[in-house]
């Protein structure tokens, strides 16, 4: 199937000129040729002009900003100037692969309900050479909207980058543009969850997409090591909650318990996130770490053994008054965090058959309940929880519920 629609490939831009060259080029490069580019100059102070006019292609666009009007803003021009059916917004440092426009065209075309297209993406440093993008796998094909949100909410990483994905220019509309709601850095996750409150979402199994991670990107902080993307992402899935509960699906009393728990669960993290930024609204390390040792006191009275997940933070180990079991472990010693939730679960019902009495997840280790999914499910269903607050999760695994 051949489509006539036109796209606008746009490229904000700031004292990029390499970089910018290398992606004005890949989208030059694609087979699918009926599209525009503009590319949106927050006043550079480089050759980024020069670089722009060299390519001598009328279907490139040069708007520059007499001042510089800030990331969001330069981005949030995209959809304003916009004039096609399709949008790409490609930040100036990655680039597009082949058959990237053509295969997001199609999609769309195929696929009138879904509002957005999102391909494959691979990581690269500045040097051009591949690095991990943490994700994890996407599904294929067309999803609805509202399986979106309670994967989302469920804890997937499914993290949609943004040279990957096409917009239908119709839905924007519907919506409304970018908007911070949350962070600086989370405007393109706010965005793709608004949109699935109301359409569906092709994703495309091929890699079209390269993303540059490095230093100088300016969502760099989402990306890094202690940075402040993990809390504007318990942010994003708050609002995620609000919408599956303006959905019809929240007519189930039971899926919305599902969301309450999951609610509460995600509040917990943001503020333990929001701690780490501002240490004095909560209690320090070291006080959390007393708080739970008294709990574990009252629990462990009898001698039973118990699993603790703590990230091998907490020192229990060592201790003559606790019989702990590390998890993930080998022949008794701390192992690490497991690959998947099928290995923790494995692990979990070999431990327990072996006579492991409760399950402890401490604060420091909260973060599986968004990862492992499936190991959290495996936990809810099967297990009684018998404490549960900011330092620490306690489940019986004497007394399972339905094993």
């Amino acid at each position: 199937m051949t489509s006539i629609a036109q796209v606008t490939i746009a490229i904000p831009t700031y004292n990029r000129s390499d970089l910018l060259k290398i992606s004005l080029k890949s989208v030059l490069e694609q087979d699918y040729t009926d599209f525009q580019v503009i590319v949106l100059d927050n006043a550079s102070t480089d050759d980024t002009e020069a670089v722009v006019h060299s390519f001598a292609d009328s279907r490139i666009t040069y708007v520059r900003n007499e001042t510089n009007i800030g990331i969001f803003r330069n981005f949030a021009r995209a959809i304003e100037l916009n004039s096609s059916p399709y949008l790409t917004t490609l930040p100036d440092d990655d680039t597009l692969l082949p058959g990237f426009l053509r295969q997001s065209v199609l999609a769309l075309d195929n696929h009138p309900l879904a509002a957005f297209s999102v391909a494959g993406a691979k990581g690269i440093d500045s040097k051009g050479m591949s690095v991990p993008l943490p994700n994890d796998p996407p599904p294929e094909g067309l999803i609805t909207g509202l399986d979106y949100l309670h994967e989302i909410v469920a804890g997937r990483n499914w993290v949609l980058y943004v040279p990957s994905v096409m917009y239908r220019a119709e839905a924007l509309s519907a919506v409304g543009a970018f908007d911070p709601v949350h962070s600086n850095h989370s405007t393109d996750l706010n965005l793709y969850l608004r949109l699935a409150a109301h359409h569906n979402i092709v994703f495309i199994p091929e890699v079209l997409s390269q993303v540059r991670i490095h230093t100088e990107r300016d969502s760099y902080t989402r990306f890094a090591s202690g940075g402040t993307g993990p809390l504007a992402t318990m942010a994003e899935r708050t609002d995620a909650i609000a919408y599956l509960l303006e959905s019809p699906r929240a007519a189930d009393a039971s899926y919305r318990q599902w969301l309450s728990e999951r609610l509460l669960h995600i509040s917990m993290r943001r503020s333990e996130l929001t701690a780490q930024l501002v240490p004095q609204l909560n209690l320090s390390w070291s006080e959390r770490l007393q708080v739970a040792l008294q709990d574990l006191t009252s629990i462990t009275a009898s001698g039973k053994q118990f699993i603790l997940i703590d990230e091998n933070q907490w020192g229990c180990e060592k201790r003559p008054d606790f019989q702990v079991l590390p998890f993930l472990e080998q022949a008794g010693e701390y192992w690490g965090a497991p690959l998947d939730s099928q290995t923790a679960i494995r692990e979990l019902e070999r431990m327990r058959h072996e006579g492991a009495s409760f399950l402890v997840i401490g604060w420091t280790a909260f973060w599986w309940f968004d990862y492992f999914a499936e190991f959290r499910d495996h936990l809810n269903t099967n297990f009684p929880c018998i404490l549960r607050n900011s330092c620490l999760m306690v489940f019986n695994l004497e007394h399972p519920l339905h094993l």
